[in-house]
């Protein structure tokens, strides 16, 4: 089953896919409703999908649907970070667990709206991937009961203004010696020789939480007819021009490692988001994938995102002042 939010007349409307570019309204005031309904939730809206079928109610034509994020309202978007084996074989270190950044809600925005870029964001980067939409409230999940938690599944395009990731939300600080720690060098190697003493700290509000950084949807598709999220084919367009194809089977932490840990450190609640990994492996005419595709050079054209069984996630580029 497929189900999204669009604005009917300026209204949040809950809608489920009756057929290509077809929807019919559902009696929920916001996806979180539905889904904290539970099966009975489902029934409803299976019905629903029945009689408008049936001729019994009305039909919404989508042809110029104006989408929202498929859950507008999720109490925390969580992103899994650097979670693809094309990116780890060059990490100086091999990451120990999966590593989280989180964005706000006002990052949302919907199918076929327009991701926004501010020429101070400099290089900005797409990141084609799923997420994972909570059906009910997840903490300390094991892994082997990871997949029980989730509702179903959407499409993001997790953009990263890498520009601004590297100045202005990020800063090196020179310490003192005696204040170094082991901890601090943790994740890198000491330096040979020379001075050792710099801290790096990287801060992603800017560059990964701006507004319509969090493109999502159109459709929310329940997690039955998505038997193995590890096995999905990610593949992110810019200009009609493939720039990744790629797969979740190339996670280096596999889905329900990566919802277990994110239950770890924070209460994932119905309806909450996590971006489970970018799809990063490029292609004949873009060897380095998403990672040399900057958004900003293309003002005014069309990105996507299409992922197997899922849909596709289409949005327009405009670099403003």
């Amino acid at each position: 089953m497929k189900l999204g939010t669009i604005r009917i007349n300026g209204k949040p409307t809950v809608i489920a896919r009756v057929a290509d570019d077809k929807a019919v309204a559902l009696d929920f005031p916001w996806m979180e409703d539905l889904i904290e309904a539970g099966n009975a939730g489902l029934d409803a809206a299976a019905a629903a999908i029945d009689a408008a079928r049936a001729g019994s109610l009305p039909v919404i034509d989508l042809a110029n649907a104006d989408w929202m994020a498929p859950n507008p309202r999720p109490s925390k978007i969580l992103g899994c970070a650097v979670n693809n084996n094309n990116l780890n074989q060059y990490a100086v270190k091999p990451m120990t667990a999966p590593m989280f950044f989180t964005k706000g809600r006002s990052a949302l925005t919907g199918h076929n709206k327009t991701i926004e870029l501010l020429k101070d964001h400099g290089q900005s980067i797409p990141e084609p991937e799923p997420v994972i939409v909570f059906g009910k409230n997840a903490k300390n999940v094991p892994p082997e009961k990871a997949l029980d938690y989730v509702f179903g599944y959407t499409l993001t395009n997790d953009v990263t203004a890498s520009g601004v990731k590297f100045s202005q939300d990020s800063i090196a600080l020179k310490q003192r010696p005696e204040v170094i720690k082991p901890h601090h060098l943790a994740w890198r190697p000491k330096f040979e020789g020379g001075d050792d003493t710099y801290l790096l700290f990287i801060y992603h509000s800017k560059s990964k939480g701006a507004d319509t950084f969090a493109a999502m949807g159109p459709w929310l598709t329940t997690k039955d007819e998505i038997p193995n999220p590890n096995a999905l084919r990610v593949r992110g367009y810019i200009d009609g021009e493939c720039y990744a194809d790629d797969s979740t089977a190339n996670y280096f932490f596999p889905v329900e490692r990566v919802i277990s840990e994110a239950s770890k450190w924070f209460t994932m609640e119905v309806g909450d988001c996590l971006h489970t990994g970018t799809a990063s492996k490029g292609t004949e005419k873009h060897p380095r994938g998403n990672i040399g595709t900057y958004l900003n050079l293309y003002d005014g054209k069309l990105t996507d995102v299409e992922i197997d069984g899922l849909g596709k996630l289409t949005n327009r580029i405009s670099v403003g002042s």
